[in-house]
């Protein structure tokens, strides 16, 4: 047998297999190493949420200067006015697995310039901005809650027109939603961080809430990985078991075959 596991065309099938299990193992590793990576933005996101609130005026000198790696998920207020006129709806969001859109609504700052605040949810058959149901509250405001940064037009997919006055958008595109929004629009979005536990029950918009600090999928994934390393080496094996087996058994049979015997008496030999 182990002559049998020594020959070329085996050994090829060994390291074929080894080859497989360990690129799974590889991948796994890197699943995990994703997952370390992740809990410490978590964390680092969880510690700036807690910080002290920042007056948004105070950044809005250089609105299109502004660190955004700095200030993302940092807690502002911002005091002004709201523009419904020029509200522009996100696609492609969901409340409670329904889909709907996002409402980004302009925010006219008291010392100058406008901010986009996401202020909640309106469900897909409120399509036409401004939406009447879920109206901002009218004269000056004040509005606390997280920066997020702004998400550009990709290379593929999905894009929004370079071109004309948008009311529904894919992407939180402020570099393009500047055009058509008077001022000098914020680099960054303002989130509503109001949760929406805390509004009636079918008031609108429902608000977006504080960022999901999620772990995504990396440790699912990394388990799947070794899952299927494992399976690889544990099918080899049962494999090289089994052909073990069988080569016992017929060499059982081949031992215990009867000795033919000529007419004469003799042996098959004569």
């Amino acid at each position: 047998m182990l002559h049998d596991l020594l020959r070329p065309r085996a050994l090829l099938g060994h390291l074929l297999v080894l080859a497989v299990a360990g690129t799974c193992v590889t991948l796994g590793l890197w699943q995990l190493d994703r997952l370390a990576t992740v809990r410490a933005e978590n964390e680092r996101v969880a510690a700036r949420m807690t910080e002290p609130a920042l007056e948004l005026g105070a950044l809005s000198a250089a609105a299109s200067e502004v660190d955004q790696a700095a200030l993302e998920f940092r807690r502002v207020r911002a005091s002004g006015v709201f523009r419904p006129e020029q509200e522009v709806l996100q696609r492609g969001q969901q409340h409670q697995g329904e889909a709907g859109f996002h409402v980004l609504t302009p925010l006219q700052l008291d010392r100058g310039g406008v901010i986009l605040v996401r202020r909640g949810w309106v469900p897909a058959d409120r399509s036409e901005p401004p939406v009447v149901e879920a109206a901002p509250p009218a004269g000056r405001v004040t509005v606390s809650g997280v920066l997020e940064r702004p998400v550009p037009q990709p290379s593929f997919g999905p894009r929004d027109p370079d071109q004309g006055v948008l009311a529904r958008v894919f992407h939180s595109d402020t570099a393009r939603l500047d055009q058509q929004i008077d001022g000098e629009l914020f680099a960054m979005l303002l989130r509503d961080d109001t949760e929406p536990t805390s509004i009636a029950p079918g008031a609108l918009p429902v608000p977006a809430g504080s960022p999901v600090l999620d772990e995504r999928n990396h440790f699912s994934y990394a388990v799947q990985w070794f899952s299927f390393a494992t399976l690889a080496l544990a099918t080899y094996a049962a494999f090289l078991f089994s052909r073990r087996r069988g080569h016992a058994s017929r060499d059982r049979g081949q031992a215990a075959a009867p000795v033919s015997v000529s007419p004469g008496g003799g042996s098959g030999d004569g």
